[in-house]
C-alpha cells in the first residue's frame, strides 16, 4: 500500500542554474521546496552548478536525463540567467512550469565581464523561447510579471519571494540616535548592475558638504574581480579609502549586527527583480535611500526615500535629510516596518503554493487567481 500511494505523489524537481550559500534564490527554492514538501509533494532541487558549502540540498541535474516521463511530474524552472537546463527542459515531454527572478540586462556586465554578459544575453532569449513551452510562469514581483508579459508568456501568476528572517533579539532600533559619524550600508552582490561606484562617488558629495564625516561599508560577495578592482581604486582616487570598507562572506549574525548598528541603508542599483536587502533593513528599522529603478519602488513601497536621479550630489542630501529629520526618520521607519511585516515567509510560502495549485493539486490551497491570462485577453479584444 506505502508504494501505490508514493507511486501517485506528485514529484516536482525544482531546477536551477546555479545553487549557493547566502544567495536570495538558492533561498527561495530551499524553502519552496520544504514547503511543497509539508503538503505532500516530492520536490527535489536540481541545479548545474552546486557549490560545495551546500552541496547537500540538491542534486546535478543531469541525473534527471534517464528518468522515463512521468504524467504526475511538473517540472519548475528558476529562471535568472542563461543555463545548460534550458536544453534538458525544452525535451521534456512533462508540464513545465518557470519561475521568474529576472535576468539583469548584459549592458551592465558587458564592459566588465564578457562572460557574463553573454550569459545574460543567453537568458533573455531562453525566456523569449521557453514562452510557448511554459505551461504556467511565476513571478516574483509585478515588475518581472510585466517583462514576462513582454516576452509572449501566456499564463502569469504572482508567487512573492522567500525571504527567511535573519536570527533576531527581539529588540527593535528605532530609538537608537543616529551615530556623531553616521554609518551607511549597502548589503548586496559587488557588481555593475548594483553600481557600488555611484556611492562611493555620493560619500565624496556627502563628506564634502555635510559635516561630520560618515562612513560606507559596501557588503556582498566580490561577483566581477574588475568591478571589484575598480571600485576600490575610486574609493582610493577620491580619497576615501579610510571610510569604505569593502566586507564579504559575513554570516547571519554578523549580518543582523550590521543592519542594527548602521544608521542608513543605501542604493544605487541599477536592476533589481525584488530587493531583499529592502526588507531585511526594515525589518530592523533600518529606513532606506535608493533610486528608482526596476523592482525598487515597488519593494520599498512607503518604506523608504527613492529618488529619480543617481545625481552624487541629490543622493548625499537626501542621506542627509534621513539621518537628521527625526520627524521624517520615525515616520519612514515606521512605514518601513509595516511593509515589512507583508513579507511574511508563512505567508508568502502559502502565496507560492496558492501559484502553484493552478498546475497542480496541493491539500489546503485554492489556485491564486492569475495576474495575466492572454487567452482571456484576446477573448475580450
Amino acid at each position: 500500500m506505502n508504494l501505490i500511494r508514493a507511486s501517485k505523489r506528485i514529484e516536482v524537481p525544482i531546477l536551477l542554474p546555479s545553487i549557493a550559500p547566502y544567495d536570495a534564490i538558492s533561498t527561495h527554492v530551499i524553502e519552496l521546496r520544504d514547503g511543497l514538501r509539508s503538503h505532500g509533494i516530492e520536490a527535489v532541487i536540481y541545479a548545474d552548478e552546486i557549490k560545495p558549502q551546500i552541496a547537500s540540498e540538491a542534486r546535478g541535474y543531469r541525473r534527471l536525463i534517464a528518468r522515463p516521463y512521468s504524467e504526475r511530474r511538473y517540472f519548475l524552472y528558476q529562471l535568472a540567467t542563461g543555463s545548460n537546463i534550458y536544453r534538458f527542459i525544452r525535451s521534456r515531454k512533462e508540464p513545465l512550469l518557470a519561475q521568474f527572478h529576472n535576468i539583469t540586462p548584459r549592458r551592465e556586465f558587458v564592459m566588465w565581464e564578457p562572460g557574463i554578459s553573454t550569459s545574460m544575453a543567453l537568458g533573455r532569449r531562453q525566456l523569449e523561447l521557453l514562452s510557448q513551452r511554459v505551461d504556467l510562469a511565476l513571478a516574483i514581483s509585478p515588475y518581472n510579471a510585466r517583462d514576462l508579459i513582454e516576452a509572449d508568456y501566456r499564463k502569469i501568476v504572482l508567487s512573492p519571494p522567500l525571504i527567511r528572517h535573519l536570527p533576531s533579539d527581539g529588540v527593535g532600533s528605532e530609538h537608537r540616535e543616529v551615530a556623531v559619524a553616521p554609518t551607511l550600508l549597502f548589503v548586496g552582490r559587488l557588481a555593475p548592475n548594483k553600481a557600488q561606484e555611484d556611492l562611493i562617488r555620493a560619500l565624496r558629495a556627502y563628506n564634502d558638504n555635510f559635516s561630520p564625516r560618515a562612513k560606507l561599508m559596501i557588503v556582498g560577495s566580490e561577483t566581477v574581480a574588475g568591478y571589484v578592482k575598480y571600485l576600490k581604486e575610486l574609493a582610493v582616487v577620491l580619497e576615501l579609502d579610510g571610510d569604505v570598507d569593502f566586507i564579504s562572506n559575513v554570516d547571519d549574525a554578523e549580518l543582523l549586527r550590521l543592519y542594527r548598528t548602521s544608521d542608513l541603508f543605501v542604493s544605487a542599483s541599477h536592476h533589481e527583480g525584488f530587493g531583499f536587502p529592502f526588507i531585511e533593513a526594515m525589518r530592523n528599522d533600518l529606513p532606506s535611500v535608493a533610486v528608482s529603478t526596476s523592482a525598487i519602488p515597488e519593494t520599498i513601497e512607503d518604506g523608504g526615500i527613492t529618488l529619480t536621479d543617481n545625481d552624487p550630489v541629490i543622493m548625499a542630501t537626501a542621506w542627509n535629510v534621513l539621518l537628521h529629520d527625526k520627524s521624517l526618520r520615525r515616520a519612514v521607519i515606521e512605514n518601513g516596518r509595516k511593509v515589512a511585516e507583508k513579507v511574511s515567509l508563512s505567508e508568502n510560502l502559502g502565496a507560492n503554493l496558492r501559484a502553484l495549485a493552478n498546475a497542480f493539486p496541493i491539500e489546503g490551497f485554492s489556485a491564486e487567481p492569475l495576474f495575466f491570462d492572454k487567452d482571456l485577453v484576446k477573448a475580450r479584444t
